[in-house]
């Protein structure tokens, strides 16, 4: 009896083998996880079906009390029965693939050995059916337990043999000859069986184990380098920072060029290929392309599809990923290797969560600067109410004026009164009615109409669909305050224009003037960074900057100037109108 051990281990030595070779199989570890009826699900059964045959093929065939081993059956003969680790296989079928895969995985096993014969064939195959299915019942059980326990698989496994034998004496045939059989082949196959359970399942566990360890190494690499760029990108997206951002994923990856874009150029481009691929120039690559239109990871994986006209570049593979803002892709981080086989699955999914990382960074450092910019613009149009000469001035007038015209003081009071109520609404509001940002102007201009005759002429000229339409405060008295103060030289009288009007679904504003003009060459420069100027030089920056930032694409800020005939700054706006409003047009 004791002597069939030796030979049954060999069995399980290919067992073992199989099961390493499983366990390094990235659908098993997900089916351990969650049951799945794809593809995956059917080569599991498949396999495990295929791994039984062999083993009823490679069993060790018994004459009642005696064994003789062969390479190979193909056949048994009456008298004859196998002795294999087919149970095995069957429960741990059933425990991974769950009942319907381990009732498959049983029944063509089961059928299987039904074909080679034997006095045991029905019993063998009937309790192989039943083992897989049985089995497969039991899955949530074990799978609640898979980190812990193995008592479950184990004990499984020592009571379907016990089923099994149970079966074999119930209908193998002769009784005494089935006796015989069971009392030689009962225990070494209930430890070869029992230990090749144990066995492959540990083996299973300790590869679930290692890809949560990868797992946790990956997500604090990430987090790391995210701690890393985080600097750099909540200051927007731009060369300085691509290039940084470059730098960090290039010494904390396998990577060997990375390379930032935006919309249209290379921001920056670190590593091989450095001399052709560089920053300032517009992108080549087809997938690169596809990922700004439609948002999705492109995997490149031949060099063609890289699109470099240099024939000895050296970049032959990568991944392009999305920077994704406000549901807008903004820009492209693109990974490079020199070969196809670095894109494992492990670094494709690094730097699709490091991309994801990055986008949120750079939504978190377009809220931090929106919220600076309108801190900003409020200080700016705050300006003359803490600037003393502006403030005291201003008390100045009204209490001259209560000497001469006590009315028109009135009203420059009441005009004070709304420029500080204006300045406090639009502090807390990030959007209100156009008419109350006039208001604003309206009050401002006052009060320096007072105090100098000469002022240039304000005209307000508004489309009447316009004045409920809602706009972020401090949009145009800023731009007000600029005309008047560099548009025309001193003492020197104007003309200073606002209009407002439809067009589909945008709402124009228009500010004109007929002063100076600016030169070309700062004109390129005014809106799109800061200007030094007798100001604070950001007036226009930040006010196109806000536009940028509320609306995106869907935002205008334009400055046209033939640098002597006046000046025209044109905002674009998405339409929109309160909740209220447009409910009671609704009603209406």
């Amino acid at each position: 009896m004791l002597e069939l051990i030796p030979f049954l281990l060999e069995r399980l030595g290919i067992m073992i083998i199989l099961a390493f070779i499983l366990a390094q199989w990235g659908p098993t570890r997900r089916l351990l996880r969650q049951p799945e009826a794809g593809w995956q699900f059917r080569v599991l059964v498949l396999f495990f079906a295929t791994y039984g045959i062999l083993s009823n093929y490679t069993g060790v065939k018994v004459d009642l009390a005696e064994f003789l081993p062969h390479a190979w059956l193909e056949e048994v003969d009456g008298t004859s029965a196998i002795a294999n680790t087919r149970t095995m296989i069957v429960v741990i079928s059933g425990l991974l693939a769950g009942p319907l895969g381990g009732l498959m995985t049983g029944l063509i096993v089961g059928v299987h050995r039904y074909s080679l014969g034997g006095f045991t064939a029905f019993a063998c195959a009937l309790s192989t059916v039943i083992a897989g299915g049985v089995s497969g019942l039991l899955r949530p059980y074990w799978r609640d337990r898979l980190g812990s326990q193995a008592l479950l698989p184990v004990c499984l496994t020592a009571f379907l043999m016990l089923f099994e034998m149970s079966l074999i004496l119930l209908f193998a045939r002769p009784f005494d000859a089935a006796v015989e059989l069971v009392q030689f082949i009962f225990l070494p196959m209930t430890l070869i069986n029992v230990l090749g359970v144990w066995l492959f399942l540990s083996i299973i566990r300790l590869a679930a184990r290692e890809e949560e360890t990868v797992r946790a190494r990956e997500a604090e690499r990430s987090l790391h380098i995210a701690d890393l760029t985080l600097p750099h990108l909540t200051r927007g997206l731009h060369i300085h920072t691509a290039e940084a951002v470059a730098e960090i994923l290039l010494q904390q990856t396998r990577a060997e060029a990375v390379s930032l874009t935006d919309q249209s150029v290379i921001l920056a481009h670190l590593g091989i290929g450095s001399d052709h691929h560089q920053a300032g120039s517009h992108w080549t690559t087809k997938p690169t392309e596809h990922v700004l239109q439609d948002g999705q990871v492109r995997l490149v994986t031949e060099r063609l599809d890289i699109g470099c006209p240099v024939t000895d570049c050296p970049l032959q593979a990568g991944i392009i990923a999305p920077l994704i803002v406000e549901e807008t892709t903004i820009g492209t981080l693109k990974v490079y290797y020199p070969h196809a086989e670095l894109l494992d699955a492990v670094e494709v999914e690094l730097i699709e969560g490091l991309a994801k990382l990055f986008s949120t960074q750079l939504a978190l450092g377009n809220a931090q600067r929106q919220a600076d910019l309108l801190k900003d613009a409020e200080i700016r149009a705050l300006e003359a109410q803490i600037h003393p000469h502006f403030l005291f001035n201003a008390i100045n007038t009204i209490y001259a004026l209560c000497r001469t015209d006590v009315e028109q003081a009135r009203t420059l009071l009441l005009e004070l009164s709304t420029f500080f109520r204006s300045n406090l609404q639009g502090a807390r509001s990030t959007k209100i009615p156009l008419q109350k940002e006039l208001e604003h102007i309206e009050a401002y201009t006052s009060l320096e109409a007072a105090r100098f005759p000469n002022r240039p002429f304000l005209d307000i000229d508004l489309a009447e669909e316009t004045t409920s339409l809602l706009v972020p405060p401090f949009i145009l008295q800023p731009l007000i305050e600029n005309a008047f103060l560099h548009a025309f030289l001193n003492e020197q009288t104007g003309y200073v224009g606002v209009t407002a009007w439809c067009e589909a679904d945008q709402l124009y504003l228009e500010v004109v003037d007929n002063g100076r003009g600016i030169e070309a060459s700062r004109l390129a420069r005014l809106g799109r960074e800061v200007v030094p100027s007798s100001g604070t030089g950001t007036a226009l920056f930040n006010t196109a900057e806000r536009i940028r930032s509320l609306y995106g694409e869907k935002g205008q800020f334009t400055i046209t100037s033939d640098g002597q005939n006046g000046t025209t700054i044109t905002i674009r706006l998405p339409i929109e109108v309160r909740k209220e409003n447009q409910h009671a047009h609704l009603v209406d």
